[in-house]
């Protein structure tokens, strides 16, 4: 069995292996090599199963089991109207006041920008509205498609972690916005949480794809 995610991102691989904790996963690049995939839908399920149809067309006949797992995640913060979404990882490169990102009115950037860049940008917005918090919830659609012993299986599975963004230091080392999110129940920033991978979106979304795909592996 072959479990091939579909990201590029090396912390968000990590992040998917330590949760499924299964043999034999591997980002698609050590398959495939090195090819841009176009996140153009307009929602995370949208985008989750681009990202599987884009692996699935290059698999083709691959002889053996194997499952494609492809996550579209971000962070939606109600101060902003729901921003920044499924534009989370391109968020300081949308060009846009304050206003005309509420409204969704901006030209959609295709490059990714470092989570550095994101955070600065949160803030920066965070600020212009004068607030040093604001609910927000993580959201995360898990597309999955193979074949296990013959029989091809796909399903499509949701999580969230609520909780609120906050002012307030960046953290070099931390994951996409952990360091302004602090969920439900806690003090603590999310990259200051050491179980973590045990109460996040994906976490949530990755359980329920356990459970439906059983002893399956």
């Amino acid at each position: 069995m072959q479990i091939i995610l579909a990201s590029a991102n090396i912390k968000k691989i990590k992040e998917l292996q330590t949760i499924l904790n299964f043999e034999n996963i591997i980002g698609y690049q050590e398959i495939f090599g090195d090819f841009k995939i176009v996140e153009d839908g307009k929602s995370f399920s949208e985008n989750a199963w681009i990202k599987v149809d884009a692996i699935k067309e290059r698999v083709g006949d691959m002889v053996g089991d194997y499952l494609i797992i492809a996550d579209d995640s971000g962070l939606c913060v109600e101060a902003l109207n729901g921003m920044p979404s499924i534009y989370s990882a391109r968020f300081a490169n949308i060009k846009a006041d304050l206003k005309n990102l509420m409204n969704k009115d901006f030209e959609i950037p295709n490059k990714e920008a470092s989570d550095e860049e994101n955070n600065l940008k949160l803030l920066q917005y965070l600020t212009q509205l004068g607030i040093q918090e604001s609910r927000a919830k993580f959201v995360c659609t898990i597309a999955m498609y193979g074949r296990v012993r013959g029989e091809k299986l796909n399903g499509e599975f949701f999580g969230e972690l609520k909780g609120r963004v906050v002012v307030g230091k960046l953290n070099s080392q931390a994951f996409g916005y952990d360091p302004l999110f602090i969920p439900d129940g806690y003090a603590k920033t999310l990259d200051q949480i050491k179980e973590k991978n045990s109460l996040s979106h994906r976490y949530h979304a990755l359980e329920k794809l356990k459970v439906f795909i059983g002893d399956k592996i």
